[in-house]
């Protein structure tokens, strides 16, 4: 199945009933409210979050879903039959959008458990299919279809009176922290001023991108830097950044920022380079 790495260990840890809905709490003797957090009316199991809750019906009807839902809830005796007869009966290029759903409306749930955040059927959707198609556009960008054309590997100087900041991020502890380091260098290619930060959060590798990117353009107008090169490998934040519109997300949010702020110094640049050229 072609999705995030992340999605599938989420996937194996619901296909074995791993994870923390509140039934399983309570079988762990752990004490707590077993009402289901979305929508605070019946017990919270696997089964009632994922395809009996009031909002992942909605969220199944939105991808014309619902039909099969419903028709393998009236025989699924288990949450775990209910698991594998579901793929089995998609189809090959219908089996990403559904692992994303899913993703999607634990991610939900946890959103609301954890922060308060009550996310709309249309939003969880939205976040499945934009996480899909960020994650399918790196993959395309890590392994190219070469043409016979050469592209730079490395790291170029920026040009004099110049400076150049490298952007990446990376994700760590089963992906619930991301990192981000940002490196400024001269025409010359000396250093100049680094930073590296993390928080603890559930983001798209796009986002996490993005946050880093708005971090370095804060960086350098409080380091006073006049005119920078900045330098991501995520193709899909430096498309996003130069279309007219931004996704209606959280990532979205992140490059209005990071538009807002760019559109205050025309010598401000951002593009991507290839993750080879991305390099310390």
């Amino acid at each position: 199945m072609e999705v995030p790495s992340r999605v599938k260990s989420f996937l194996w840890r619901m296909a074995h009933n791993c994870l923390p809905t509140r039934d399983q709490l309570a079988t762990r003797g752990i004490h707590c409210d077993d009402t289901c957090v979305v929508c605070e009316q019946l017990m919270e199991t696997q089964m009632h979050t994922f395809f009996a809750c009031s909002k992942a019906v909605k969220c199944w009807e939105k991808i014309n879903m619902d039909g099969l839902v419903r028709e393998l809830l009236l025989v699924a005796n288990n949450f775990t039959t209910m698991f594998f007869t579901l793929f089995d009966r998609l189809a090959i290029n219908q089996q990403a959008i559904v692992a994303m759903t899913l993703w999607s409306l634990w991610k939900c749930r946890n959103m609301k458990l954890w922060e308060g955040i009550d996310t709309s059927p249309h939003m969880i959707i939205t976040r499945a299919k934009d996480a899909l198609y960020e994650w399918s556009t790196i993959q395309t960008a890590k392994h190219p279809v070469h043409k016979g054309t050469n592209h730079d590997i490395s790291w170029t100087k920026p040009p004099l009176n110049t400076v150049k900041c490298n952007v990446d991020c990376a994700f760590f502890n089963n992906n619930t922290i991301m990192g981000y380091g940002l490196c400024f260098r001269d025409a010359t290619g000396q250093f100049m001023h680094g930073e590296s930060s993390w928080k603890q959060c559930f983001m798209t590798t796009a986002e996490a991108e993005a946050t880093a990117l708005l971090a370095s353009i804060k960086a350098s107008f409080a380091q006073g830097y006049q005119k920078v090169f900045f330098e991501t490998d995520c193709k899909l934040v430096v498309d996003a950044l130069y279309s007219h519109s931004a996704p209606q997300n959280e990532l979205g949010d992140i490059i209005s920022l990071c538009k807002n702020l760019l559109s205050t110094n025309n010598n401000y640049v951002v593009s991507f380079v290839r993750r080879q050229a991305n390099k310390v």
